[in-house]
């Protein structure tokens, strides 16, 4: 019995070591990747207008319900796109990506609705970024049941 668990540590040991170099690359690269979202100033986004890089963004509600939609606007001057693209993804849990399209109604102003989905928590924290064909502008925002 004393042979098996020796064998097997001695296994396990080679493994870990032929593999060593991958799972610390891994390890850096997912350290990396957070020191980079951290580091990033996201615009909250509420009833109350934010302004990022000359484009105001207002959403119908401060905090956004489960699978209630909730109208979002953006008002981006000298872009002439035809529609913007949103992209969410929870902050506490991975809940995959969240993907919605914003329309241009004239006048430099964008519209769509925002349906996030349900999560086992009460609170969750959902960040991304509203992108344009050649500009990203981060965003969050706080969802509650």
């Amino acid at each position: 019995m004393n042979n098996i668990f020796k064998g097997l540590a001695f296994i396990l040991a080679l493994a870990l070591g032929f593999f060593a170099k991958d799972i610390y690359q891994t390890v850096q690269i997912s350290l990396a990747n957070k020191e980079l979202k951290s580091d990033i100033e996201y615009c909250q986004l509420s009833t109350t207008v934010c302004t990022i890089n000359d484009a105001s963004i207002v959403l119908e509600q401060d905090v956004v319900s489960p699978m209630q939609p909730t109208s979002i606007e953006v008002t981006w001057p000298d872009n002439n796109d035809e529609q913007l693209w949103i992209e969410l993804e929870g902050k506490e849990m991975s809940m995959g990506v969240a993907k919605f399209v914003l329309s241009n109604q004239g006048n430099n102003t964008f519209s769509g609705s925002l349906l996030l989905p349900v999560c086992h928590s009460d609170a969750m924290t959902w960040i991304g970024s509203i992108q344009s064909s050649n500009e990203t502008l981060p965003i969050s925002v706080r969802m509650q049941r």
